[in-house]
């Protein structure tokens, strides 16, 4: 891509949407090679090393304790924070040589922009911004009674730092300071390379961290400072089914995921107010619009969101179904199916719930961005809530094909569960970059969301989604009939 092309996509990603999406643009007067790909990269890699880290500390601290490895450790002669203080010294250690790693590879990979200074400092901010959450998900594995719940409080004060930040790039600054994933933006790597902001974002950790071992000396073993609420003396008809049960269990997850998504949505639709008015300053979206005649600027705005959205909307669905593989893992499935329970009902209940929540998600993902930039938009009658739904239901045979391979994977190879994030990592990989030259035709279509159209841009085909929809239900009922005939390990 040379430097006239590079431009010509500074001011295209030049606007509210896109802003509030990745960042505000970096070097925008010379947006080099670096530059786009700090823009353009840097805050999504953050939120992986952010989920990484959210699960790696919550594994180590709240769920071994659980299972009841802590209290196996505790039995010897160490001290009370050792567990945790073991934890959070292996995150650091692993922040710190994923940081190193990244750096080193991207000084090696990169053109010249890419200077050793800048890949370091890249490198810097995801260590730093990884070892915050670290410190963030050991406070909440300390302060709730389970894993779950830990988790989910996690992930969810990450997505209120990621509103913040995107609500302060766009019209309030102050948000995206007092945000550990808005200020790494101000580092400008392989432009003005401020490392200062290295340091300035550790600072995040250390309320948590001191706080975390605080309640670690309080509070009692397998307890929590936010207990579990208390059931009742008996149980009620839905949990005696395996649908019930696995209902009870997902609970706060499936109540998290849904309202993180719906604020996610509704904080792109507030920044979609000032879309006409930097469409009619921009000769470039002037002549981008001429070729999409009669669409909307706010819908091909959306447009740009709607994969983000459906990709981070996936996240949820996949850990629903993979609970199922999870409770094997740690011998409870083994306990439940030893009784009268089928499997396929018992692995059709996550399955369920899995392929329920991604049409709520995607609902929510509509009504959301809907909802607000329809208040704030100068013709809100060119946003209908019709286009809205639509777009965002399209994805929804992409996803579940997703989910059916999630399915077939744990009812064929279930030690290779854990390959369905690569496959994830490679779906969102294709769709940011998938159009770009340098990639095959026969790369690209190895995504099922390429086949997805972008509606209203493009007509809707229904014969490749309904092969997406008869792909999804094959790896799902291989799947089943996988699971039904294994071994259940633990």
């Amino acid at each position: 891509m040379d430097a006239e092309s590079r431009q010509a996509m500074a001011d295209v990603m030049n606007n509210p949407a896109m802003v509030a999406m990745v960042g505000p643009i970096i070097g925008e007067d010379n947006f080099t090679v670096g530059a786009m790909y700090t823009t353009m990269m840097l805050v999504f890699t953050a939120l992986a090393i952010i989920v990484m880290n959210i699960m790696f500390v919550v594994r180590h601290t709240r769920a071994d304790e659980e299972r009841g490895r802590y209290e196996v450790l505790r039995s010897l002669p160490v001290g009370r924070l050792s567990g945790l203080a073991a934890t959070l010294i292996s995150a650091v250690i692993v922040n710190a040589a994923l940081g190193l790693l990244t750096g080193i590879l991207l000084f090696v990979a990169g053109d010249y922009s890419m200077s050793f200074s800048g890949s370091m400092l890249w490198g810097a901010l995801l260590t730093s911004v990884g070892i915050v959450f670290a410190a963030i998900a050991a406070l909440f594995s300390q302060l709730c009674s389970n894993s779950r719940s830990a988790m989910g409080y996690s992930f969810a004060v990450m997505g209120v730092f990621y509103m913040m930040r995107a609500i302060g790039d766009v019209s309030v600054p102050v948000l995206s300071m007092i945000s550990p994933i808005g200020i790494i933006i101000f580092a400008e790597a392989w432009v003005s390379n401020n490392w200062w902001v290295v340091p300035l974002t550790l600072l995040f950790a250390i309320p948590p961290t001191l706080l975390a071992f605080r309640v670690n000396l309080k509070r009692d073993i397998d307890q929590g400072i936010i207990p579990d609420k208390q059931g009742r003396a008996s149980a009620g008809k839905l949990l005696r089914t395996p649908f019930g049960l696995s209902l009870r269990l997902l609970k706060v997850s499936l109540i998290v995921g849904l309202v993180t998504i719906f604020c996610i949505a509704a904080a792109y639709g507030a920044v979609m107010g000032d879309v006409d008015g930097f469409i009619e300053s921009n000769e470039f979206y002037q002549a981008l619009l001429s070729v999409a005649e009669g669409v909307p600027s706010a819908m091909l705005f959306a447009g740009m969101i709607n994969f983000i959205m459906g990709m981070m909307a996936l996240i949820p669905v996949l850990l629903y179904v993979l609970r199922a593989r999870g409770e094997e893992k740690d011998s409870r499935a083994e306990l439940i199916l030893a009784g009268a329970v089928c499997r396929k009902k018992y692995l059709g209940s996550y399955v369920i719930i899995g392929f329920v929540s991604s049409v709520l998600l995607q609902l929510l993902t509509a009504f959301g961005l809907w909802s607000v930039a329809a208040s704030v938009l100068p013709s809100p009658e060119d946003f209908p809530l019709s286009d809205v739904l639509i777009a965002n239901l399209l994805f929804l045979p992409a996803i579940w094909v997703v989910v059916g391979l999630t399915v077939f994977l744990i009812g064929f190879i279930p030690k290779l569960t854990s390959l369905i994030w690569l496959a994830y990592g490679f779906v969102f990989f294709m769709g940011m970059f998938g159009r770009m030259d340098f990639l095959p035709t026969w790369v690209q279509r190895m995504t099922p969301f390429h086949f997805i159209p972008e509606h209203p841009i493009q007509d809707i085909t229904v014969l490749p989604l309904i092969v997406l929809v008869v792909i999804a239900i094959c790896f799902t009922a291989a799947g089943f009939v996988g699971y039904s005939r294994r071994d259940i390990t633990g």
